[in-house]
């Protein structure tokens, strides 16, 4: 040991056995060891000057020291009551007790750990160290859950095949974000001037199929402006087997304004061969937009699901709400149609403000003409229904789908 590490030790058990100080401070030395005492002033250069009680001084630079630890007046009395405490059960109980209501639980627990080493059976210590009588065994919560298969993880007891698939999970999360600055990083060399970049980052997107990268795609393509760039992130999504890629193909199929690119996503979807969810297009056909009702028929009939014909008989015409730009300002009333059509609006002066208007679904009754083998029962939805039910009970149904 160095001179300095000597006279460091001998002056730290000077200062903590000079007994209780006010405003006591631990100053954790690098090369071990510690000293005990009050900080006087901080010196040039970093340096503490530490006083004891009895007057010692010490002069330690800012390189002898590792992390200084402010004691509080409790930690203090601490010190004096442990050094004079005796080794039995009673005492240490005695001691734990009074950490506790002094906010010291770390040292409550080791005196309680002491208690069970005198005592291994001591109920009382044992229920404050958290153990329980598990048939017959003190075990702890931890023991107990894996007992049970259940581990703490993550704030919870959990099973290992759920922490397993959590961790699976962040695997993703950390391919996925590595993939969002790769591909952005190809993103960018698009617009390189130099051609032979631009080139590579291309051939590169296109050899993207792996389904880690698939919500990277969607998150660039959400916010790509260059129109030809977003068809090739379509392009590229078409090429990734994931759900993600899937579900932004159905979306752009249903809500893109374009209707060469609703029908490209479309395709994308077909190519893979893949049996396609027709639920998003179902749940179209009931949009309050009589545009979306027409979209998603039109998806359906290309798509070539013969569960989707009881739908769309429902939806060969449905009603729609609009604004009456015939409507006068004025007095809002209640109008209704004497007759009992159920024609109904809401007026303002002389005429409704909102009006309903039954509309023909020209997409829908073609889908149905495709899916039902060239049968063509016009607008009239009794008349499909009524087909629909005849081929239900029939052992034979025209496949739409035979010739292709």
């Amino acid at each position: 040991m160095s001179d300095c590490r000597l006279i460091l030790s001998l002056l730290s058990v000077t200062l903590v056995s000079s007994g209780n100080h006010s405003c006591a401070d631990v100053f954790h030395l690098a090369e071990g060891g510690q000293v005990v005492g009050q900080l006087v002033e901080s010196g040039e250069d970093g340096q503490y000057v530490v006083k004891s009680k009895l007057g010692g001084i010490v002069t330690l630079t800012k390189e002898q020291v590792e992390d200084v630890e402010k004691q509080s007046e409790h930690q203090q009395n601490y010190e004096a009551r442990s050094r004079a405490l005796p080794d039995t059960v009673a005492a240490h109980r005695s001691l734990a007790d009074w950490c506790k209501q002094n906010s010291l639980s770390d040292l409550a627990d080791h005196h309680l750990q002491r208690i069970l080493e005198l005592d291994p059976d001591d109920p009382q210590a044992r229920a404050s160290l958290g153990y329980q009588l598990h048939k017959g065994k003190w075990l702890t919560r931890d023991e107990i859950m894996a007992v049970r298969g259940m581990h703490f993880y993550e704030g919870k007891y959990r099973t290992a095949q759920d922490i397993a698939l959590r961790e699976r999970a962040k695997v993703r999360e950390t391919s996925s974000a590595e993939w969002f600055q790769q591909l952005r990083l190809w993103r960018d060399w698009l617009d390189s001037k130099r051609g032979t970049r631009a080139d590579e980052a291309l051939t590169n997107l296109r050899a993207v199929t792996d389904p880690a990268a698939a919500t990277s795609l969607v998150k660039l393509l959400n916010s790509e402006r260059d129109l030809d760039v977003r068809d090739l992130w379509m392009e590229i999504l078409a090429q990734v087997d994931h759900p993600a890629a899937v579900g932004k193909l159905v979306d752009l199929s249903l809500d893109e304004p374009d209707r060469e690119t609703r029908l490209q996503c479309l395709d994308y979807l077909l190519r893979t061969r893949r049996t396609i969810d027709i639920t998003p297009y179902i749940k179209a056909l009931k949009s309050r937009d009589n545009v979306t009702v027409n979209i998603a028929a039109e998806c359906l009939g290309m798509i070539g699901n013969k569960e989707a014909i009881s739908p769309l008989i429902d939806a060969l015409v449905t009603t729609h709400k609009f604004a009456n730009p015939n409507a006068q300002q004025g007095d809002m009333q209640a109008s209704f149609s004497p007759d009992g059509s159920g024609g109904a609006g809401f007026s303002a002066g002389g005429g409704p403000k909102i009006i309903k208007q039954d509309l023909q679904n020209v997409e829908v009754r073609r889908a149905l003409v495709q899916l039902s083998g060239s049968q063509d029962h016009g607008f009239n939805p009794m008349a499909w229904r009524r087909w629909f039910v005849n081929q239900q009970s029939s052992t034979t149904f025209i496949d739409p789908r035979r010739d292709q």
